[in-house]
């Protein structure tokens, strides 16, 4: 009997940070410091997420935007290049595929801040697993990190961070939090993973801390902007609130003004988003040991377009040949392959074609017309492949109406039913060699995309060619992880 793997491919919702633009970040004129009980910092501007995914990203533009720093979600995407940014790994029995957003996220954090001239501290738990690690491996890359011990230093840290007229970026779970949107996971007795809110009040007498949470309305029945306001300076209770930030570890993130911004920004964001598209493994802060199984940028989707043939699906599949339960493992996986594909790629999607459109913005001084003529081949193809349904509705396949992920249920129940997976492949093999050309014809735009650039700013061969470095272990944000669990069918006899 082989090894038999679990693979979990994600339908998503994310966490956690991000800086950005502009110098001067003023502390807010009608806040007014005090040593007393309470604190709030008024008129911090609410950033809807838009869909369940980029819950960090809209956290962190309204953090900057309250310190005086005015680049809005569709601008943090482009400015931190997660937006312009995949990855992705296929060994043995493990298959992942991460869009930028979800990649990781302290490091392009940290690349945003020293661009605009922001000060980034990162908070981790004392308790956080392998907290030593992951501070060694943070500060090796420039990055500010401190421990808190505990819900006491937890809270400290949340007033007088308040009280200085900064909203505090914090990674919690959902599941505690008071919006109905929620309740889903509180239903099916869930953990909600990690997301990324804000604290922007406090009120010890009362025992209540005020939040913003940008995450309300990107999923689920109430899908579309909170037009009630039901994120925006909302009261939890600190009981409640340490209760979501604890499962967390406390992970937090602390923006300021206070940096100095790169000499030449526009040249400093273009040679990094040059390196993300064509895939150089040290812009994705790769590890020697583990940077060769993976492709980044053009690269990752380029591999993709072979794996998801119908040559590259048996071969996968057939590492689980012998194993008990083959039949029913093998539906369960090829449906999660399918939602994860349409999942991830329109995640990308829509992060990818925002950020195009605000480059232009962040970077006025530079003729950018042949790298947008370039990279605008890749929108049919994404368009192509990708549908909202599995990021608007994580708990509910009968809603997953995308092309990829319908193709996908239909081969899982066939295979099901007549335990032959190469005739169920073979049956749709043009409709899989038409998302294996669309995904080539993403990296072939990415490709195209990234030359551009280095028209304008020359590729270091050192770099390109260079020792990879690798893949962090752990990355600021968390995944919300919906493991969808197929429905047991009897197979024919």
């Amino acid at each position: 009997m082989k090894k038999s793997g679990a693979i979990a491919l994600t339908i998503i919702a994310v966490i956690l940070l991000a800086p950005q633009l502009s110098v001067e970040a003023q502390i807010p004129s009608n806040h007014t410091l005090s040593p007393l009980s309470e604190g709030l910092v008024q008129d911090v501007p609410y950033v809807w997420q838009e869909i369940n995914g980029l819950c960090a990203w809209a956290a962190t533009s309204t953090a900057v935007q309250a310190a005086g720093v005015e680049l809005d979600l569709h601008d943090v995407l482009a400015a931190t290049s997660v937006g312009l940014s995949f990855a992705s790994v296929r060994y043995n029995d493990t298959w992942l595929m991460y869009p930028g957003a979800i990649y990781m996220q302290a490091e392009p954090t940290q690349f945003l801040a020293d661009l605009y001239g922001l000060d980034l501290t990162m908070y981790l738990g004392s308790s956080t697993p392998s907290v030593d690690q992951l501070v060694e491996v943070w500060e090796g890359r420039g990055i500010n990190v401190e421990t808190l011990d505990g819900q006491s230093d937890a809270l400290t840290l949340m007033r007088s961070t308040i009280d200085e007229g900064y909203p505090l970026l914090i990674s919690v779970n959902p599941a505690w939090l008071p919006a109905a949107d929620y309740d889903y996971l509180r239903d099916l007795g869930l953990s909600g993973g990690g997301h990324g809110i804000l604290v922007v009040g406090y009120n010890d007498t009362d025992s209540s801390a005020t939040i913003i949470d940008p995450g309300v309305g990107s999923f689920g029945d109430n899908f579309g902007y909170p037009v009630d306001g039901r994120g925006n300076y909302t009261k939890i209770t600190y009981s409640t609130l340490i209760q979501a930030w604890s499962d967390r570890f406390y992970i937090t993130v602390l923006l300021k003004s206070g940096g100095t911004p790169a000499e030449d920004p526009s040249m400093f964001l273009g040679e990094y988003i040059r390196d993300r598209l064509l895939g150089t493994a040290d812009s994705y802060y790769a590890d020697p040991n583990t940077a060769v199984l993976w492709d980044f940028g053009e690269g990752a989707f380029r591999g993709l377009s072979q794996d998801f043939t119908v040559q590259g699906l048996m071969e996968f599949f057939d590492v689980f040949t012998g194993m008990d339960g083959e039949r029913e493992f093998k539906a369960s996986l090829l449906m999660f392959l399918g939602l994860g594909l349409e999942a991830q790629v329109s995640l990308q999607y829509l992060s990818y074609r925002t950020a195009l459109e605000s480059l232009p913005g962040l970077m006025p001084d530079v003729d950018l017309s042949d790298f947008l003529s370039a990279g605008r081949m890749a929108l049919p193809h994404f368009e192509a492949i990708t549908d909202n349904s599995t990021l608007v509705s994580p708990n509910n396949l009968t809603e997953y109406t995308g092309p990829v992920a319908s193709l996908f249920i239909s081969m899982a129940e066939t295979y099901n039913s007549t335990g032959d997976l190469e005739a169920v492949l073979t049956t749709h093999q043009n409709t899989l060699n038409e998302i294996s050309d669309h995904l080539l014809g993403i990296a072939d735009s990415w490709l195209a995309a990234g030359n551009a650039l280095a028209e304008i700013w020359p590729n270091d061969p050192f770099v390109i060619f260079g020792p990879f470095i690798a893949v962090a272990a752990f990355a600021v944000g968390a995944v919300v992880v919906v493991v969808f669990l197929f429905v047991r069918k009897t197979p024919s006899q």
